[in-house]
């Protein structure tokens, strides 16, 4: 029995190592994102190449003056990662490169680039971020929700998975204490005495591991639902409500902060 929980707190740890020893992760907006504001709008474009990086990157960009402008007229300045894009119908463009992620399939230069295009190009950019971090969430008292909320499914599912294993070999062994002690009292038999109080302390001993695993997991998961990184989220504008306390030398409260 002691070998078998063994090789259940083994699976679990080697759970845990395989979720949070990952690959490079692809963006979050890299199948598709789209986000808008008065002022701008956010979208993806992919540009290929056989030629290179540099090419699939130009190809994009083109994407966008070719779902926008009708004619094939057309001239592209570029000002480090904005540009502008003019047609001969009086057709203006006024976008920038907000993130890029590269990838070569089967021989093939693909680009995705995330912009942001603003709707008159006499506007200014709304600001945009692109963050991991994320505020604290009453979610971390629940095994792997914070892990889940911040796109971390497999280490979400390794703490959900551990506290279920835990907690049940806890229950289990605790009840088969119990029916070993019963079973030690109900007989006269010396030989089995001994044996049913040999696997009551086994099992005494297996369920206070599976407490003591537990409540380290249960704290694991606590301190990485407030502390780790999560994946890549995006911001578009700086409108927003805020809540802060204030004093002054007339009064105290709570400040409701709009941005516009």
């Amino acid at each position: 029995m002691g070998r078998f929980y063994l090789t259940l707190l083994l699976s679990v740890l080697f759970l845990f190592k395989s979720a949070t020893v990952n690959a490079q992760e692809k963006p979050l907006w890299y199948d598709g994102y789209y986000d808008e504001t008065s002022i701008s709008y956010l979208k993806v474009l992919v540009g290929t190449s056989n030629g290179s990086y540099d090419n699939a990157h130009e190809n994009a960009i083109k994407q966008l003056f070719k779902d926008n402008v009708l004619d094939s007229d057309v001239e592209i300045k570029m000002y480090g990662d904005m540009f502008d894009i003019k047609s001969n119908n009086n057709v203006r463009i006024k976008a920038r490169v907000i993130a890029e992620y590269r990838e070569m399939i089967a021989y093939e230069y693909i680009c995705h680039i995330l912009v942001q295009v603003v709707k008159d190009p006499s506007y200014d950019f709304d600001k945009v971020t692109i963050s991991d971090d994320y505020p604290f969430s009453a979610r971390v008292f629940l095994p792997g929700m914070a892990q889940m909320h911040k796109g971390q499914s497999a280490k979400g599912i390794g703490f959900i998975a551990g506290e279920i294993v835990f907690v049940g070999s806890s229950i289990m062994t605790h009840s088969m204490i119990k029916s070993n002690v019963n079973k030690a009292s109900s007989t006269h038999n010396t030989s089995l005495k001994y044996k049913y109080l040999r696997n009551a302390n086994i099992c005494q001993t297996v369920r206070n591991v599976s407490i003591a695993s537990a409540a380290a997991l249960y704290l694991w998961n606590v301190i990485d639902g407030i502390a780790a990184k999560g994946k890549e989220t995006v911001h578009l504008g700086q409108n927003g409500v805020s809540v802060s306390p204030y004093a002054d030398f007339n009064s105290t409260g709570i400040a409701l902060n709009f941005k516009f």
